[in-house]
């Protein structure tokens, strides 16, 4: 049996985004340059930016800018505000678990995307100490 044409062949270049944080161009290698120093601010800017949106434990946010603690208290709406009839009954469980998956989606979010931070730091430290293990 004959493998296809296509096999052995090096996969299509990865096209960047012009103007990506972090990234100015190409230099005289074959990837992009990496500035590690602007990684490090746009870094330090998202974990800001998680703060604020995880807030802080049992405390609602100024105006309700959608905390954990927010979604908890302000957006709960189940069988006790609709009322006592069986369509509203209804629709206030509906609600209620819709409020609950939300909630444990939006948590979800924030974890995934502090992994995502952690992640990219550790590559810069990484990178940054081979090449300092490299020259010296």
């Amino acid at each position: 049996m004959k493998p296809p044409d296509d096999w052995g062949q090096a996969p299509p270049a990865l096209e960047l985004t012009p103007n990506w944080p972090g990234l100015d161009g190409y230099g005289d290698h074959d990837g992009p340059h990496i500035d590690h120093t602007r990684v490090k601010q746009i870094l330090k800017v998202l974990r800001e930016d998680l703060g604020s949106l995880k807030g802080k434990a049992g405390e609602l946010s100024a105006g309700g800018s959608g905390t954990p603690a927010d979604l908890k208290t302000a957006s709960s709406i189940g069988p006790e505000q609709t009322g006592k009839w069986d369509v509203a009954n209804y629709f206030g469980q509906n609600a209620t678990q819709a409020h609950e998956v939300l909630t444990g989606k939006y948590l979800m979010l924030i974890d995934h995307v502090e992994k995502l931070v952690e992640g990219i730091e550790k590559a810069v430290q990484n990178y940054e100490k081979g090449h300092q293990d490299s020259s010296a």
